[in-house]
């Protein structure tokens, strides 16, 4: 998700960068085995659907980039948005409303019309809810997922704390070792942010010091 480009092109795009990497990485000597993301805000969104969606190549693809995997080994993010159907409380729908009734852009959805040829907007309000659903990566939390880090203000007013607070109780319920760290007083961002990076830091190396199991996960 970003300011310009709606949802869910956003997710496929990082995913397929991602995938890239996976096919070429070896040649620029990256360790494919302990590849990890990491984000801030709207990139922490995309962080954790990565993490959380992320799954194998398709064997039987034309492109060879299709073919790899886009799992990662460990996901480490600052307030990332979560859920937006249930944004800051449940049932608090955010597509574009409410909080996020600044940031309707990425909440653009459009879809393929076949007949027409052409993208046309998505109206339908049951629709709308589902495509809300795929992009808040608490939909997609299953036991296999990497260990995750959350670094959340308890004071932001534009991605609220409950949203990493959802994040890491879903994923511990399904087994996942999830963490998060809490600064007080702090919104969306906060001075000398930089230094917490030594935090995300430490988090990955803890995991990447760990044999990587099948699939590229803990």
């Amino acid at each position: 998700m970003t300011r310009e480009v709606p949802a869910p092109a956003a997710v496929e795009e990082c995913e397929c960068a991602l995938r890239w990497v996976f096919q070429n990485g070896a040649k620029y000597g990256i360790d494919l085995s302990r590849v990890v993301i990491t984000g801030g805000s709207a990139g922490g969104h995309l962080s954790l659907m990565l993490g959380t969606a992320g799954k194998p190549g398709d064997p039987e693809a034309k492109d060879p980039v299709d073919r790899e995997s886009s799992r990662v080994r460990a996901v480490a993010c600052f307030f990332p948005p979560t859920d937006f159907l249930n944004y800051g409380k449940q049932g608090e729908v955010a597509l574009g409303r409410g909080i996020l009734k600044d940031f309707r852009a990425p909440f653009d959805f459009h879809e393929l019309n076949r007949e027409l040829k052409a993208l046309v907007p998505v109206t339908d309000e049951a629709r709308i809810l589902e495509i809300g659903r795929q992009i808040s990566p608490v939909t997609h939390v299953t036991t296999d997922d990497p260990p995750t880090l959350i670094i959340h203000g308890d004071a932001d007013n534009l991605v609220p704390i409950q949203q990493a607070e959802l994040m890491v109780e879903k994923l511990k319920g399904a087994g996942v070792e999830a963490k998060l760290v809490v600064k007080p007083g702090a919104g969306h961002g906060w001075p000398k942010l930089e230094a917490d990076w030594s935090i995300i830091a430490d988090w990955f190396d803890s995991h990447l010091k760990k044999e990587p199991t099948v699939g590229g996960k803990n």
